[in-house]
């Protein structure tokens, strides 16, 4: 009966010291929702506000819109797919607790409950009897590896690291999402525009075509002048067509962007394409300083970095590996008497095992280390290459495309100019009403291939700035 108590007792203490702490340590991790980790992997109280500033938000009030802005906040703050490298970030620094906690010594309790029975066994004319007794003992285990040679101490370095990389990639990624965002957003308000034109064109060619079958029912026009004018107009329909599908395709992809249901996606407010233009002056030359800032560059040097310090601990991994045991505990055959004073054990042993032969294994864990790096080192060389390509590419396209939409400005304000005289001349009866609205209609895809040049140099601005990592 008192062994039944005895073992119920011991099963008592194990339960609560091992099963009560998990219990406590579940109940806060119910407690961490994803917001509440967002909000630790930032700086500041709002868990989205950090994203916000890593995307440098101010330099988009230089384009003149309403809701432009808005829409990259939005993104930022709702979007899953942000949210998602976020919460990587915050892994990363949960293994840096994780790597640390290899450097401090571990403390584990083992309450133990055994039953001892002895054979019956005879050494010469001496007779042992049988015996069968309990042991019961509540040992407090400590295990500490002394890092004398800082091994795990540069596993943490490592893992803040890594820590650092995640980072960058999440700046990286969301500076993309700012600028995907205000690409969708423009060619939006763009096809906004042309259709409206295309809409006009469609009118005009309609309006063509009619004239030209009263016309052959006149005798000034042929057949096939109907048959032109009529695949023109059906023409203008198939392209109005095709530009509101494309325009509904964006329209589904900023909605999820800012985490809205596609369906909703046609009451996005959104503002004029006349009046959006970019205000800030384009620097001529990007100083070298500004490469060095990118994300890309910055998750290439640390890298590096990691890279180092994994052929350290890959040359350490040939030292001895040192284990300090620390064992205090009481222990006692009679239950009652577990507790006294008299029956505290204790053991503290210290050791040294050096690996002698691993098949070559360390040594070729070494040179993969050192293999790495150079991989690496290659990597971040062309990293900065490829940046500097980028900037100067966005430079290039900048300079080009603003040439060509303001030659596309003068052509539209000559072709007005001519409209005007063609308008006088049809006033005055020397021109047809048939030429005078080919006249309109040849300004009006003025104005389209305009419109689409526009939206070009300002997604060039917005590629300068994915470029220069913000620092624009």
């Amino acid at each position: 009966m008192l062994e039944k108590v005895s073992i119920k007792i011991l099963l008592a203490i194990f339960i609560i010291s091992k099963f009560f702490p998990q219990a406590a340590y579940c109940s806060n991790l119910r407690e961490l929702t994803t917001e509440s980790l967002q909000q630790k992997s930032g700086k500041f109280e709002c868990g989205c506000e950090y994203r916000i500033n890593t995307v440098n938000i101010k330099w988009w009030d230089n384009f003149s819109d309403p809701y432009l802005k808005n829409y990259i906040i939005l993104a930022l703050s709702k979007n899953h797919d942000v949210k998602k490298n976020a919460l990587k970030t915050e892994e990363y620094r949960q293994k840096i607790k994780t790597s640390f906690s290899k450097e401090l010594p571990s403390l584990n309790i083992s309450p133990t409950f055994a039953r001892i029975k002895t054979a019956n066994n005879q050494i010469g004319d001496i007779q042992f009897a049988q015996t069968r007794t309990n042991m019961y003992a509540i040992p407090l285990v400590a295990q500490y590896e002394l890092d004398l040679f800082l091994k795990n101490h540069d596993k943490t370095k490592a893992a803040k690291i890594e820590k650092d990389i995640s980072e960058y990639e999440e700046k990286a990624a969301n500076i993309v999402m700012a600028s995907d965002v205000a690409e969708v957003y423009i060619n939006i308000i763009k096809l906004d525009k042309i259709i409206q034109t295309k809409t006009k064109i469609e009118k005009i060619r309609k309006t063509i075509y009619e004239l030209t079958k009263e016309r052959n029912k006149s005798g000034l026009a042929s057949v096939y002048d109907v048959t032109y004018t009529d695949r023109l107009h059906t023409q203008a329909q198939i392209e109005l067509n095709d530009l509101m599908k494309q325009r509904k395709l964006y329209l589904h992809q900023l909605a999820v962007f800012i985490d809205e249901p596609p369906m909703n996606a046609c009451n996005l407010k959104r503002g004029n394409f006349d009046d959006l233009e970019y205000t800030n002056k384009i620097p001529e030359y990007i100083s070298s300083e500004t490469v060095e800032m990118r994300p890309d560059i910055m998750k290439a040097e640390a890298q590096l970095k990691k890279a180092k310090i994994d052929i350290r601990i890959a040359k350490k991994e040939f030292l001895p590996t040192i284990p300090v045991i620390g064992i205090a505990g009481y222990n006692s055959l009679l239950i009652e008497r577990l507790f006294n004073w008299n029956n505290i054990m204790g053991l503290v042993g210290v050791a040294a095992f050096e690996k002698i032969y691993t098949g070559g294994r360390l040594m070729a864990n070494l040179r993969t280390k050192k293999i790495q790096f150079e991989q690496l080192l290659e990597n971040y060389k062309q990293s900065d290459l490829n940046a500097l390509q980028e900037i100067n590419d966005s430079l290039c396209m900048i300079k080009f495309d603003t040439q060509k939409d303001q030659a596309n400005l003068k052509k539209i304000n000559l072709e007005k100019s001519n409209l005007k005289l063609i308008e006088e001349r049809f006033k005055a009866g020397i021109t047809s009403y048939l030429d005078y609205i080919q006249y309109q209609e040849t300004l009006l895809s003025l104005e389209i291939e305009q419109d689409n040049s526009k939206a070009q140099r300002l997604v060039d601005y917005i590629s300068l700035y994915k470029a220069t990592g913000t620092k624009l």
